[in-house]
């Protein structure tokens, strides 16, 4: 038989088609491990950005709340109501069930 100048067998179909399923299905896994890789980072740089910002409602809320439980006052004079530090209407309660 002689030498012929072209090829006379066909291309192996079967091992191309596993080979290029084999990589369409790393390349995807790559897009989806990528895609979810990204949007952690995302979800997590916003979930610390918001924290790191504090609201003026928050801070206005948490100092009336300290001059509340800090602070004297009088809340009625004529009933004799007011209004003592926490720490020391703890120290009086204590003392008062001591006695």
């Amino acid at each position: 038989m002689s030498k012929k100048p072209y090829e006379t067998q066909d291309v192996p179909i079967k091992p191309i088609a596993i080979g290029a399923l084999i990589f369409v299905i790393i390349v995807a896994m790559t897009i989806y491990l990528l895609y979810e890789y990204t949007e952690r980072v995302i979800d997590s740089s916003i979930h610390e950005n918001k924290l790191s910002k504090r609201s003026e409602k928050i801070i206005d809320l948490q100092k009336s709340e300290n001059d509340a439980l800090n602070s004297y006052k009088v809340i009625d004079k004529e009933k004799q109501i007011y209004q003592i530090p926490i720490d020391r209407s703890k120290e009086l309660l204590l003392n008062e069930k001591s006695q």
